[in-house]
């Protein structure tokens, strides 16, 4: 989903900072460690999702890219 960041944030593809207040992507998707949380939530910033290596490495960790 398309969100404003409320904090500063790393693109989960690229590594480019997500300022506070920068347009990005947010994604819910299945946790690293399930015992300390239900899901993760991974941040990308707007170039990376039209990059075809970014949406399969977001669809991995079980985020839906349309």
């Amino acid at each position: 989903m398309k969100i404003r960041a409320l904090k500063d944030h790393k693109c989960y593809c690229c590594g480019t900072v997500i300022r506070k207040g920068d347009e990005c992507f947010a994604f819910l998707v299945a946790p690293l460690n399930p015992d300390k949380s239900e899901f993760d939530i991974i941040y990308t910033c707007l170039n990376c999702l039209n990059e075809d290596s970014c949406i399969i490495k977001i669809r991995e960790r079980g985020g839906t890219v349309k």
